[in-house]
């Protein structure tokens, strides 16, 4: 049981990814650079080698999504899965081989899952495994899916075009460029696949941003431009997690959603150097009002300042589910994001890493519109993956009087006193 020749010809950067020895092997490419091509052959000669070696066992093909998979990842592994392997079976989602687990009449499989939820594959032991489109999963999904191969210890790639530089790019990537032991990192353009056609990478080049252009064809984790916070620095602003200190003050934002996820953030500000500290999330869909309520209380913040288009829902988490912390928020949008840009130039706002990663992915994905000059002006920035950047705005849109603050009542009164803040004219966070 030989894979069939397939009569494909590798360009050069596939044919290294086939030569390459490390475990974890990093496919970064443009669009239509045959990533996806690659991550199935790569599967199935590694399949074929575990066999010939007397190694029985299941193995793993994953994707972000159930719209990835059945648009890209498993239509290209069937087009290459040799016929007398095994078959497909669609109610199990996974591909049963001819030949079983050792001592067991139970045949090996090749599981295909959506990472959407990332559980979905707990339990699973695997020899090795594809994860496509890996840079749009969620940071839980790559923990996941290297638990399934830690008994076996086996190999897994990962293919994708970049996306953001959240949990993927530097927990990844750039283990790949730095000499890691166990990561490789290989990149290409989608010019790099012969049949891929010059006129068409022209044509993007012209007409798409650049960064945009060198994202989706030439395979590079570049910045967006406009970018609405672009001092931000991941290397700077994000920190790994400590334990917050019982006499810190914590309090939250919230953006409500259903269809768009539900975003609340949990901050804590040092009193002594006054940095604040976003050091959890939670970022979730179609989410029910317990639900939040159960979340709010468990984290026992002083307040949470929310969405005012939703008073209603602010309304029932107060009356009827005791959430009484939770406050409208005053929704200025300049003076919004004034105040986070100057908390980030002056280094007071940071980020727990593998805490808030949602919220760091929409740090350096929220940005303006591009100018057209067929429309007016629009000086708000564009209305996607912003929930976690709206709650962060209502953080910080006020300071709840008297309500909290663990303080000397001397200090308090000097600092936070409406009647000090109209003598002095200071922001009552940046202290401007």
């Amino acid at each position: 049981m030989a894979i069939k020749k397939i009569g494909l010809k590798l360009h050069r950067y596939q044919d290294e990814v086939m030569a390459a020895v490390k475990r974890f092997i990093v496919c970064v490419s443009g669009i239509r650079g045959g990533k996806t091509t690659i991550g199935a052959l790569w599967l199935l000669v590694q399949i074929q080698k575990d066999r010939l070696a007397g190694k029985l066992g299941d193995y793993l093909i994953c994707a972000p999504t159930v719209k990835f998979l059945n648009n890209g990842t498993l239509p290209t592994f069937k087009q290459y899965f040799p016929s007398d392997w095994g078959e497909w079976k669609e109610q199990k989602s996974c591909f049963e081989l001819n030949w079983n687990r050792p001592g067991s009449d139970e045949p090996c499989r090749i599981f295909v899952r959506s990472m959407d939820d990332p559980e979905s594959v707990e339990g699973m032991e695997a020899l090795a495994a594809w994860a496509d489109e890996a840079g749009k999963m969620k940071a839980s999904a790559w923990t996941m899916i290297t638990g399934r191969l830690s008994i076996s210890q086996g190999p897994c790639i990962i293919t994708t075009t970049p996306y953001a530089s959240g949990w993927f790019y530097n927990d990844v990537f750039k283990k790949g460029l730095t000499g890691d032991p166990n990561y490789v990192a290989i990149t290409w353009s989608s010019i790099d696949n012969p049949a891929f056609k010059q006129e068409e990478f022209d044509r993007a080049k012209r007409e798409l941003p650049k960064a945009i252009f060198e994202r989706r064809y030439l395979g590079k984790f570049t910045r967006l431009e406009g970018l609405v916070y672009p001092e931000f620095d991941d290397e700077v602003h994000t920190i790994e997690p400590f334990k917050i200190p019982d006499d810190w003050v914590k309090f939250g934002g919230m953006d409500f959603g259903f269809n768009n996820p539900n975003a609340i953030l949990c901050i804590a500000e040092d009193p002594i150097n006054h940095i604040f500290y976003v050091y959890k999330e939670f970022y979730q869909n179609e989410t029910l009002l317990q639900t939040l309520a159960d979340f709010l209380k468990a984290q026992d913040l002083e307040y949470v300042l929310a969405d005012t288009q939703s008073a209603q829902l602010i309304a029932e988490l107060q009356n009827y589910y005791g959430c009484r912390n939770v406050k409208e928020a005053d929704k200025a949008i300049e003076v919004g994001i004034q105040r986070i840009r100057t908390l980030l130039q002056d280094d007071r706002l940071k980020f727990f890493r593998g805490k808030t990663v949602k919220t760091i992915e929409e740090m350096m994905e929220y940005h303006y519109p591009s100018a057209d000059a067929d429309k007016p002006t629009n000086d708000k920035p564009v209305p996607k993956k912003n929930h976690a950047m709206d709650g962060l705005r209502y953080a910080f849109s006020k300071v709840l009087h008297g309500l909290y603050y663990k303080r000397p009542k001397k200090q308090f009164n000097r600092q936070f006193s409406r009647s000090a803040q109209r003598q002095e004219r200071v922001d009552p966070f940046t202290g401007y």
